[in-house]
């Protein structure tokens, strides 16, 4: 499970990855593959920077005591000095149940995402948004009834009129939040166990 939350003010605008500890040294390994490449203090917490072979991507991560904060460069990181007013100028709570991330005050920065993503084994992956973009999300039409709420379907890209519950989008919304659902295309079940999964889903989204 991983959190991504995106700030913006003025010409400002960067987008970070909150996941448990360990998930920098996951990404690293098994996602985009980089080698660890400078190691500094920002406020007392240590963050790393690692970088892909061909130099295209970095990444550059805060660790706390229960959770990671990771934001991702295409190309070489900006210098240190320039990442530790990145990361300095954020207000960063960690527990256990969760991380809360905010830019400070007098950077006058507002959250313009957030959304936590999910992935189910077997299944599929459940993306869960905010408010502001789950009111965005939700077609205005009428969906099919669900258990806790109503169901969309959305054809992906090209694939409009197709027969497999691969080539959709699933919106599921209902009085307590919203979520996107893409079901595994590698997954072992059939396509009615698949399609109850996503009717049984119940999206909730508690402020922190």
């Amino acid at each position: 499970m991983a959190t991504n939350v995106r700030f913006v003010g003025g010409a400002y605008s960067r987008a970070f990855q909150i996941g448990s500890r360990g998930y920098h040294d996951f990404v690293r390994k098994h996602v985009i593959k980089a080698a660890p490449t400078d190691r500094f203090v920002v406020k007392g917490r240590e963050t790393v920077v690692a970088a892909s072979a061909d130099g295209n991507t970095t990444l550059v991560t805060l660790k706390e005591r229960y959770h990671e904060l990771m934001t991702v460069f295409t190309g070489p990181a900006p210098s240190r000095q320039t990442l530790i007013g990145l990361f300095g100028t954020l207000e960063i709570e960690d527990h256990p149940r969760g991380m809360r991330v905010r830019p400070e005050r007098f950077t006058q920065g507002d959250t313009a995402l957030e959304q936590v993503a999910v992935v189910v084994a077997d299944r599929g992956t459940i993306v869960v948004p905010g408010p502001r973009q789950a009111g965005r999300m939700v077609p205005k039409h009428r969906g099919k009834s669900t258990r806790h709420g109503e169901l969309w379907r959305v054809p992906l890209p090209g694939r409009a009129g197709s027969a497999s519950e691969h080539d959709y989008l699933y919106v599921v919304a209902g009085t307590k939040g919203a979520a996107q659902v893409r079901i595994d295309p590698g997954s072992g079940l059939g396509t009615a166990a698949l399609l109850d999964w996503v009717d049984g889903i119940d999206a909730a989204w508690t402020a922190a």
